[in-house]
């Protein structure tokens, strides 16, 4: 929490971040939450998609330019961003790519999710950062990894293309239906990110024990392939090939997500005994359909799935989701209410695990994100601020980091080489705003 004294595990630390959207991004905002000083490098000339995005509100007012505030009110820059230092350099510029690799000198890590060509083009590929700072641990995320010799290695790519591309996709949706496929929340994106953190974690390790640097070559390919492990291994020993199967799990039946009572309500519902069966019927009263023969058995259930499915949608419209949870997970049975974003707010568990998090941001004030899963009770991890305005810290970390002069910054932002906060004197603030205290109780470090 914000003034906590208690060191983190990776503070003193320094991450030179070259990254676009969420799978860097998101290995570099986990460094940041254990203590590492993460400096986002970015440009108005190619920004981060996250801004891109930027948020409807924004769109008609006269005062943000599509090219200036607006980058920042995405609610991305804070989800992916929060607690970083953004150093706005034109790394195609020669001062800006001298003035990047000054900072890198200073750095311990550098994590991407560029594509290797493009980086290597920049003159920023492992052999050359190695030059700069030869024990940097140097984690390299692109869509296909770093080997120019693969097939793939010039091909861009990002997570909503890697599920389809490996047949993520063709797992999602109903079996008499098109794929539906996960491009809104983009899976292979998290996944990379996780997987670039063990890496930088075993580097660090490695360089602890030998003072050497350490090249991870990464690929989201590779780590999206490795979410299919148990399909692949049950294709390679049976030829069984897996396809989509709706809310439904091999083993559990019923199971699905249910009708409830109001507008567009549904109740989560996992049978994966004999015994959950029959606390299901006696919380439904012990209907006719809970007694029949057919259904006693899991084998039965199974060969009967879309008659039960019928037969449960039946009974649960006429109940409240919350409640016919509870009743079913006191009875044993696994259940609960599908809740859309609003409820998640008011989710217990959430509130109770202070999961969302305010903290001050510059052109807002204050601003929300997701918070950090991984909690280390011994050396508490923390986020200090929000995402920051796009180039906000290019003075602050050139000089006091890169040792520059501030002479030096001033005349790289005259040649372009270089740049600072967009519209710093205006100051916007969200929509919802207001209701913060109501949705993230005990708001803390939030000016």
């Amino acid at each position: 929490m914000p003034g906590d004294n208690t060191a983190r595990p990776l503070e003193g630390l320094r991450v030179f971040e070259l990254s676009i959207a969420i799978a860097a991004p998101s290995c570099g905002r986990y460094l940041l939450h254990h203590g590492a000083d993460v400096f986002k490098v970015e440009s108005p000339k190619n920004p981060d998609v996250a801004r891109l995005f930027g948020s409807a509100w924004a769109r008609d007012r006269e005062d943000i330019e599509l090219m200036g505030a607006w980058l920042d009110t995405g609610p991305y820059v804070s989800e992916m961003s929060a607690g970083k230092r953004s150093v706005g350099l034109d790394l195609k510029h020669p001062d800006g790519i001298a003035a990047a690799r000054r900072l890198l000198a200073q750095c311990d890590i550098l994590i991407t999710n560029y594509s290797a060509p493009a980086v290597k083009a920049l003159g920023l590929g492992y052999e050359d950062a190695r030059q700069i700072r030869p024990d940097l641990v140097y984690v390299a995320l692109p869509g296909f990894g770093t080997d120019a010799g693969k097939p793939y290695y010039e091909y861009l790519s990002w997570g909503p293309n890697q599920a389809p591309l490996v047949g993520l996709d063709e797992l999602t949706g109903y079996p008499d239906q098109e794929p539906s496929g996960v491009a809104t929340v983009a899976p292979p994106d998290y996944s990379a990110g996780l997987h670039g953190l063990i890496a930088v974690l075993a580097g660090l390790a490695h360089r602890d024990r030998t003072g050497e640097g350490t090249f991870v070559d990464g690929s989201q390919y590779e780590a999206t392939v490795a979410l299919l492990g148990p399909f692949l291994l049950d294709y390679q020993l049976t030829g069984r090939l897996q396809t989509r199967m709706g809310n439904r799990q091999p083993g559990s039946a019923p199971e699905g997500v249910y009708p409830a009572r109001g507008d567009d309500r549904w109740i989560a519902i996992s049978v994966t005994s004999d015994d959950a069966w029959g606390a299901l019927g006696r919380v439904a009263g012990n209907p006719p359909w809970a007694g029949e023969a057919r259904f006693a058995a899991a084998a039965g259930r199974a060969a009967h799935h879309d008659e039960l499915d019928d037969l449960l949608s039946g009974w649960t419209a006429e109940y409240s989701a919350d409640d016919l949870a509870a009743r079913l997970q006191e009875a044993g049975v696994p259940a609960y209410a599908v809740l859309d974003n609003e409820a998640l707010f008011a989710d217990p568990q959430v509130r109770d695990r202070r999961w969302y998090q305010v903290r001050p941001n510059t052109r807002f004030g204050r601003d929300l994100f997701g918070g950090n899963p991984q909690r280390l009770t011994g050396t508490p991890g923390h986020t200090a601020t929000a995402g920051p305005e796009l180039a906000e810290h290019t003075v602050s970390v050139l000089c006091e980091v890169a040792g520059m002069a501030p002479e030096e910054v001033e005349n790289l932002v005259k040649a372009g080489a270089a740049f600072t906060a967009m519209q710093p004197d205006l100051v916007l603030q969200r929509p919802y705003d207001r209701y913060l205290p109501v949705l993230v109780p005990n708001i803390e470090g939030a000016s």
